[in-house]
């Protein structure tokens, strides 16, 4: 027992000691910190010091780059000022180096063409001065005394031979202008009259017929001419329609066939060539209906392998791919004078790169005579659309109808026409329909079949006009 109070009273002895030391440990640093204060605001002071004489140097800094940028600014100005000095003298130098250029340049122009027109520079001169002292002359005179000198003037001028030739042969020029326009004009309305009066037929009421107050503008406004003339076009079947397309596969056919001979007869010189071009020519004035009995016979009794061509349109093909189509002989002429008229120079180096003839047709002539092609194509076009030759001669009219064959047989089938269709017509006419009525219908009909051509024409006019100009009809 008395060991564990010794030991007891150790530990407290002890813990009295540590409390004796940690309690010295706290003043001595609280003495510290004490004496380490004054040192901190000392530190304090230095900086706040420091960052005042920072802002100073900052600031006279600052006023020094002011009054840089100050002199810089004036500097620069200055020698913008300077700058625009010079420009304002070197545009200025530039300027009186041009007008003295100018001037130099119209005194020698003026020299040259006194030179070529034979005129003396001093004559000029004073003619120049006594226009001058004219005009002087007339500003001082009075009206009356101005009068009265133009009146000696114009009686002068009268009587100078030289003014006279002047004055007739401007008198000349503005009558030929005058008639030249009246030609023209002549020309045109010959052309576009025709067109028209066939207009003025179709928008005319029938019953306008018998009124003798209407000549050119219809008193009674309609389109029943029309609406009859479409009928009777139509009436067996799509003849528009069978029309465009057979002239369109024959205008293909004729450009292809008789563009080959004619470039035979350009370039392919063979014996006999001129003959047999000569013979083609002459084909020319040999009338179809010299040949119509001929060729009836033959197509009629002759099959084309097996198949017989009489009643269809296969037989205008085989004779457009012939060289026998519509006025193929006058499309083998064009083509041959474009050809013709082509540098040898293309053949020549066609035949260099190894092209043979064909080749050398088809790649490299053919596309350079596109003005014939189109030449060729439209009048192909046309004379094939208003044939009827060759439509009544092979009769595929029957299971191809035509509007050419439709307008030449529309008045046989008029009356019955107006009788089924147009009844409240024929009650207002009568039964009796006269000569005038036929011409009416057949006008308006002749306006209906040539609607397609215009409207073609239309798109390819300026083709045409360029086709024309260089269409080869030269160099025979």
């Amino acid at each position: 027992m008395t060991t564990n109070e010794e030991k007891d009273v150790e530990l407290v002895e002890q813990e009295e000691k540590d409390t004796e030391l940690e309690t010295s440990k706290e003043q001595t640093s609280n003495e510290e910190q004490v004496e380490e204060m004054p040192e901190v605001e000392s530190e304090e002071e230095t900086k706040e010091e420091v960052s005042e004489e920072q802002a100073e140097e900052e600031q006279t800094s600052d006023e020094v780059q002011v009054n840089a940028d100050a002199a810089s600014e004036e500097d620069s100005t200055a020698k913008l000022m300077k700058e625009a000095q010079e420009a304002e003298i070197v545009e200025k130098n530039n300027a009186e180096r041009d007008a003295y250029v100018t001037k130099l340049c119209y005194d020698r122009a003026l020299a040259q063409f006194y030179e070529e027109e034979g005129i003396d520079p001093e004559q000029e001169k004073t003619a120049k001065e006594e226009r001058e002292a004219h005009q002087k002359m007339l500003d001082e005179m009075s009206y009356g005394e101005e009068l009265k000198y133009e009146f000696n003037q114009l009686k002068a001028d009268l009587q100078n031979p030289t003014r006279k030739k002047i004055r007739i042969n401007h008198a000349v020029s503005i009558i030929i202008s005058i008639a030249r326009a009246i030609i023209l004009f002549g020309l045109c309305f010959i052309i576009i009259m025709p067109m028209i009066e066939k207009l003025s037929y179709a928008l005319r009421s029938p019953m306008d017929i018998s009124n003798p107050q209407v000549i050119w503008i219809p008193e009674i406004w309609s389109t029943l001419n029309i609406n009859i003339s479409y009928t009777l076009l139509t009436m067996e079947g799509h003849s528009f329609t069978n029309s465009i397309i057979l002239s369109a596969i024959t205008t293909l056919l004729q450009v292809i066939a008789t563009a080959i001979p004619g470039y035979a007869f350009a370039r392919l010189k063979f014996k006999g060539s001129n003959i047999i071009f000569y013979l083609v020519i002459a084909s020319l004035a040999i009338p179809n209906e010299a040949l119509k009995v001929s060729r009836t016979l033959f197509f009629t009794y002759y099959s084309f392998f097996g198949y017989s061509l009489v009643g269809s349109s296969l037989a205008i093909y085989i004779m457009t791919i012939f060289g026998q189509g519509v006025r193929s002989a006058i499309f083998i002429f064009l083509f041959r004078q474009a050809f013709r008229n082509l540098p040898m120079e293309l053949e020549e180096s066609a035949e260099i790169d190894g092209a043979s003839v064909l080749r050398t047709f088809w790649s490299v002539m053919f596309p350079n005579v596109r003005g014939t092609i189109v030449t060729v194509a439209l009048f192909a076009f046309v004379w094939q659309y208003n044939d009827y030759y060759f439509a009544n001669l092979f009769s595929y009219q029957r299971s191809h109808p035509l509007v050419t064959t439709a307008l030449a047989g529309f008045s046989e089938n008029l009356n019955s026409v107006i009788g089924t269709q147009f009844l409240s017509l024929k009650q207002e006419m009568g039964d009796v329909i006269g000569s005038e009525f036929y011409e009416l219908i057949e006008q308006t009909a002749a306006l209906l079949m040539m609607i397609p051509l215009l409207i073609g024409y239309l798109f390819v006019q300026r083709l045409f006009v360029e086709s024309v100009e260089r269409s080869g009809l030269t160099g025979m």
